[in-house]
């Protein structure tokens, strides 16, 4: 990858790029108001969990076929794809935290990028929002981001948001945290990987002790965050 590309990278999958995801625990406070997430151990674990069943199986696949369809003019096949992504979003909370999102990215990246494309796609969704996962690998497709790079940063950018929350929830120490995502390196790959070998028609979505979180968090008496 050229220089000028890992900058592009460093940009839109970086934690200051505002599209909202350190708003969003990912049913994190849940596990962490009942008690089930409560230390270094524990917050492992719910990685793992979340990278297996969400962003491995479900997020990261969409990436990859939107990163695919973005490689054309046709606007078609990207609304099934999103259609297909909102849809596997089971729970309110989930399914709006990644239309937020998707929408101040692509809003942004739109405005930031002479990209024709871009501007049309927003242009669809700016009403009703565009899952975030769609919007991500759209725009790394247009950026000319090699696709193993844009996963790649991806599945980083999802454990290092929940890494931030951990530290506010849990907490965990800053160095514990940054431990913690050296050593899951190795995860990260897999789930890196198996996301570019699942295709959409075999992704899944089986999570139902996070859908529970998520359900369960509407109803928390002291939230700091969205989902």
């Amino acid at each position: 990858m050229s220089d000028s590309k890992l900058f592009y990278l460093m940009q839109i999958a970086g934690g200051t790029f505002p599209s909202g995801g350190f708003t969003q625990s990912c049913g994190l406070e849940t596990y962490v108001s009942n008690g089930k997430v409560r230390d270094e151990d524990s917050f492992r674990d719910f990685l793992y969990t979340y990278l297996g069943s969400t962003i491995s199986s479900c997020e990261g696949p969409v990436v990859c076929r939107a990163y695919e369809l973005a490689s054309s003019d046709d606007m078609e096949d990207m609304m099934t794809l999103e259609e297909l992504s909102t849809a596997s979003k089971v729970t309110k909370e989930s399914r709006e935290s990644s239309l937020r999102m998707g929408k101040a990215f692509l809003r942004i990246a739109a405005e930031i990028i002479d990209d024709s494309y871009l501007t049309d796609l927003f242009r669809i969704y700016k009403t009703d929002g565009i899952s975030y996962p769609v919007a991500y690998g759209a725009v790394c497709r247009r950026l000319d981001i090699p696709l193993k790079d844009s996963v790649e940063a991806f599945v980083f950018g999802a454990v290092n948001i929940l890494a931030q929350s951990a530290v506010k929830l849990i907490p965990l120490g800053n160095t514990q945290a940054q431990k913690i995502l050296m050593d899951i390196r190795p995860q990260m790959t897999q789930a890196a990987e198996k996301s570019m070998m699942t295709p959409v028609e075999e992704m899944t979505n089986f999570a139902p002790g996070l859908d529970i979180a998520s359900i369960q968090h509407e109803n928390l008496p002291v939230r700091l965050y969205m989902s």
